[in-house]
């Protein structure tokens, strides 16, 4: 029942549009390569043809069942060769293509300049060079291995060190693959960003797959300590605060980086032992077991190995650690502990140096600081008021006139330590700018006051009464080096001095300061902002030849082969004389084989590999002996461009003709599951994008395949938890459908709370639908029975009845749009109740009804709107409209608040005004009887709805 929840929401917008006169495109097709059917046909032993076209039928007919309005003349399946055709000859634009930096956009390949010393080695160097810069190329690399679907997983599927199919852990294995250069979009997927509507959640699951960072290149010389094993090298890291050179004070590598497979190899590393035994541990583990934050920090330290830092000159021990992972950036960091939340947990751990460079200001704190409870102490300084918690402090700047602009700094005071102490009365004595004692008063919860310069504060307590004042005047050092966890600072009180000594004791980091501020103890960069000092160091590092700027990103190019069997066959042949050959565009599609033998091998390669007669071919360039590739492409490839197609799906001469793009796109809404927020639509704005640039999607659609993204939230089992055909709680459409109907599915899939968030399947809720459509019915039943009768109906309920169906209207035609659809069903289900309070359903009202209720549950509309006489289908009549000016009802009722609560509430005309308000107010009983006899303090009206008074 998770599927439909999308369909029928956004069968809603459709018929709700195609109502209003316009031209709507709801298709439906059918994404069947890859892994989820593959592994299907294998378990049950069917072959992935039979298992798509059972399961494409067994859709067809629960879809159908239901009555959504899918336009199936246009229907496509992605394993159709008629489909995959098209699917075969775009890989091979990828493949005959380039990206040239300055354009930003693809090209055809024959654009690419070909330096005049390559041009005069003949084609097969031209094929050589251009091959480096082809969008797609194959190379060995770096895979995910999932050893349970024996198959390759790009960086996307297998986010955490886990398949995100089977959920069993990946392992790391070199092979060759087919890739496609991603990266080269990563700026424009982002900047586009801008032009889209999108939501927020969505943007930001983009920007962090992107993961684009600004910062530098920095080279770090390594050496042994070992005259019989010299060695000196460079390792690079990248960091996005070269500010904090000066503060680097270890390096780290991932424990599979290169260097250390060479450095035990050539006998360089001292402790041999210790770091195999590391590294056989850290690989064990996922990488999201790596980076969780909670994780305790581990790593062992290279002996007979250091590093130098290049600004300090100062050696620096090298450690592999295993939050640091080979495969982001360049394997390597340089750690500086006193800005790094973890660099600074390892340091604490090794007792490792610590080395502060970048200041942060007295009292400055991030917003996640703050804490409420627990306070420790108030103070005052400066004309500011410095709240200090258990292990945190927060503080509030008191401009002259207060706080707020109607409170006083002592009223600021005051409601600080009420807030941060839970004592409600507080008295406080003396002007704060009078005050210039260094600290002129310290409150600490559950210990004595400690007053200088005649500050007093008087704290009542609820219980205890008046508290006492009296109190030894102690620094807060002093106090604090009370505290065992705080003894640590106070020999450090001299040194420091007191705001240095507060700042130290009540940062939860410590010395730990990731954010902006002035660097010190950096020779030449002291006292310059981190942003102007990270662009003074860039400069010294370019000049010094030790570094560069750089941009980064988390993105990698996109591994596009399959070592399975259902996919697109990839429409090259390798030949031995000519490289790789593309499939002449008059043989496409390559065909997928009709085989028995189809499981995936424990080498890795394709099935179709054993296929010898199905892969030896010829070569299209010299006629000479040539294999097919064969690997497939992934599940993604089909589902990229699909939208694309749907504009013009029989077209046999084009993967869609310009014109039917021109008119279509780009889509104007595409609604999915948040689970595609980063994959499918990374990819399919990639591809369309590239198409874009070639011109095979006209300039007139734009540079992004949809206008708005939304998203839908789970249907959850009984009890949240996710439906899973092994839990056994998977609830199946068929038997909602035989039992209640399929209007009522409909409505409750899209009246059980809000379409964004995840829902739990509830049976009384579906009762509660079929009670609504019932009453629908029968006062459709009773209204037909009684057509001319509205004796009993005056004229004041028959406007009240007209102004809630002209906000009904309202309130659905822009519901719908923002795909509020549980509201708008709530609206529905109230005038229902109105029409059968009346008795019947005024005429001028029951067309525009029926057509809102037609959204939602389409037969009933359909079949009362036949009885009420009409002839043509309820679904090409028309959309209702709303009059502007019958939205206001000719009475409300007015609630009235004493203290916060409700106490009263009664009819009022619309147009009362505020003064004859607070009269009837204050002339009811029931309000009177409340008062007690007192005059309120203050009344305050909210026009069309409250009166709220506050009683002392």
């Amino acid at each position: 029942v998770g599927h439909p929840r999308s369909y029928t929401a956004i069968d809603a917008v459709a018929r709700k549009h195609r109502m209003q006169g316009e031209n709507v495109l709801y298709p439906i097709g059918w994404d069947a390569f890859g892994l989820p059917t593959e592994n299907f046909a294998i378990k049950f032993k069917i072959k992935p043809q039979e298992a798509t076209k059972k399961n494409i039928a067994n859709f067809t007919r629960q879809i159908k069942m239901l009555g959504l309005g899918f336009d199936w003349s246009r229907e496509i399946d992605t394993t159709d060769p008629a489909y995959y055709k098209w699917t075969q000859w775009q890989f091979l634009k990828f493949y005959q293509s380039w990206y040239d930096e300055s354009a930003r956009r693809a090209k055809p390949i024959e654009t690419l300049p070909i330096p005049a010393g390559i041009k005069g080695k003949g084609d097969a160097a031209i094929r050589a060079y251009q091959d480096q810069y082809r969008m797609a190329y194959k190379a060995a690399s770096t895979i995910n291995w999932c050893p349970r679907c024996k198959i390759g997983l790009a960086n996307e599927e297998a986010a955490g060190g886990t398949c995100e199919r089977c959920g069993h852990s990946v392992e790391k294995r070199e092979k060759e693959q087919w890739m496609i250069r991603i990266t080269k979009y990563a700026d424009r997927l982002l900047d586009d960003l801008d032009q889209v509507d999108y939501l927020e959640k969505i943007k930001a699951q983009q920007i962090d797959w992107i993961g684009k960072s600004e910062g530098a290149y920095i080279d770090f010389r390594v050496q042994s300590a070992s005259k019989t094993h010299p060695i000196d090298d460079r390792v690079t890291v990248f960091t996005t605060r070269p500010d904090t050179l000066f503060g680097a004070t270890y390096l780290v590598l991932a424990p599979e980086h290169p260097y250390v497979d060479t450095w035990l190899k050539d006998g360089v590393i001292t402790n041999e032992k210790n770091v195999l035994a590391y590294r056989k541990t850290a690989a064990k583990q996922t990488e999201q077991e790596r980076l969780a934050e909670e994780k305790e920090k581990t790593g062992v330290v290279l002996g007979g190995v250091f590093a130098v830092n290049p600004a300090t000159q100062e050696q620096i021990p090298v450690w592999i650690a295993d939050y640091v992972l080979g495969g982001y950036g360049t394997g390597a960091i340089m750690a500086v502990p006193a800005h790094d939340e973890r660099d600074f947990a390892f340091a604490k751990k090794y007792e490792l140096p610590i080395k502060e460079v970048v200041a942060k200001k007295f009292g400055e704190v991030r917003s996640d600081d703050v804490r409420r409870d627990g306070v420790a102490a108030v103070i005052i300084k400066n004309n500011k008021v410095l709240v200090l918690h258990d292990e945190k402090y927060d503080i509030y700047r008191l401009p002259a006139g207060g706080y707020e602009a109607k409170e006083s700094a002592e009223e600021v005071l005051k409601r600080e330590i009420q807030e941060e102490t839970g004592y409600k009365n507080v008295e406080i004595g003396n002007y704060l700018g009078q005050i210039e004692a260094s600290f002129d008063l310290i409150f600490a919860k559950g210990r004595r006051h400690k007053f200088q310069k005649g500050f007093q504060v008087k704290l009542i307590d609820e219980e205890k009464g008046e508290m006492d004042q009296e109190g030894k005047t102690i620094f807060v050092s002093e106090w604090f080096a009370k505290d065992e966890a705080l003894k640590k600072f106070a020999m450090n009180k001299e040194s420091w001095g007191e705001e240095e000594f507060i700042r130290r004791a009540f940062d939860e980091k410590e010395l730990c300061f990731s954010g902006e501020g002035t660097v010190v103890n950096s020779d030449f960069l002291n006292g310059l902002s981190t942003s102007a000092a990270k662009a003074k160091i860039t400069d010294w590092l370019e000049k010094n030849k030790i570094g560069e700027r750089a941009v980064t990103y988390k993105l990698r190019d996109w591994v596009f082969s399959r070592q399975r069997y259902w996919g697109e066959p990839i429409p090259l042949v390798h030949c031995k004389t000519c490289g790789y050959v593309p499939v002449p565009e008059k043989e496409l599609p390559v065909l997928l084989p009709d085989v028995d033998a189809y499981e995936p091998t424990d080498t890795g390669e394709s099935p179709l590999a054993k296929i010898s007669s199905w892969v030896k071919t010829t070569c299209p360039s010299c006629g000479g002996k040539a294999e097919r590739e064969t690997d497939t492409m992934p599940n993604w490839a089909g589902s990229s461009w699909y939208f694309i197609r749907y504009t013009d799906p029989h077209n046999e001469h084009a993967l869609a003709s310009a014109e039917q793009m021109r008119y279509w796109l780009p889509v104007d809404l595409y609604n999915g599951g948040m689970e595609h927020t980063t994959l499918h639509l990374l990819y399919s704005r990639f591809w369309y994008k590239f198409l874009w640039d070639l011109g095979i999607v006209p300039n007139a659609c734009g540079s992004e395949p949809y206008r708005a993204r939304r998203s839908h939230g789970l249907v959850l089992a009984a009890g949240g938890e996710k439906m899973s055909k092994s839990k056994g709680n998977v609830i199946n459409p068929d038997e909602v459908v035989k039992e209640y109907g399929a209007d009522v599915f409909r409505v409750y899939e899209l009246f059980m709370g809000p379409f964004d968030q995840a829902v739990p399947w509830d049976t009384n809720g579906i009762e509660g639908v079929r009670r609504f459509l019932d009453r629908v019915w029968h006062v459709f039943q009773k209204t037909e029975g009684q057509k001319n009768e509205t004796s009993g109906q005056n004229a004041e309920f028959k406007t009240d009845l007209e102004t809630l169906y002209h906000q009904t209207v309202k309130k659905i035609s822009e519901g719908i749009d923002a795909l509020q659809f549980n509201t708008c069903i709530s609206a529905l289900m109230i005038l229902t109740n109105a029409f059968q309070d009346a008795g019947f359903i005024p005429e001028p009202f029951r067309d525009g009804f029926l057509q809102m209720l037609a959204a939602f549950a389409p037969h009933l509309a359909e079949e009362l709107w036949h009885e009420i006489g009409h002839t043509n289908s309820i679904h090409r009549s028309g959309w209702p409209a709303y009059d502007p000016g019958k939205l206001q009802t000719a009475s409300f009722e007015l609630v009235v608040q004493i203290n916060g609560k409700v106490r009263d509430r009664f009819p009022v005309s619309a147009e009362i005004s505020e003064e004859e308000a607070k009269i009837r107010v204050l002339s009811s009983p029931q309000v009177q009887k409340w008062l007690e006899g007192k005059t309120p303090k203050k009344m305050v009206y909210v026009k069309g709805k409250i009166m709220s008074l506050v009683v002392e």
